[in-house]
């Protein structure tokens, strides 16, 4: 048996899997930017929000 002194290792930089984890990031942003809406699920289609000619939200359905 011998015995070794013990030495930490430095890290390896990959920078080839860098560039391709980098690269899957953009490229899944991208996909999810341009995803179309309507095949995310059914989409449920509220009420708009009635507001008057200032852009203020009324708060109640009667005419005034």
């Amino acid at each position: 048996m011998s015995h070794a002194e013990i030495t930490a290792r430095t890290p390896v930089m990959h920078p080839l899997w860098i560039i391709a984890l980098l690269l899957a990031g953009v490229t899944g942003f991208v996909a999810g930017q341009s995803w179309p809406a309507n095949l995310s699920g059914p989409q449920v289609q509220d009420e708009p929000i009635l507001e008057d000619w200032h852009g203020n939200v009324r708060r109640s359905h009667w005419s005034k």
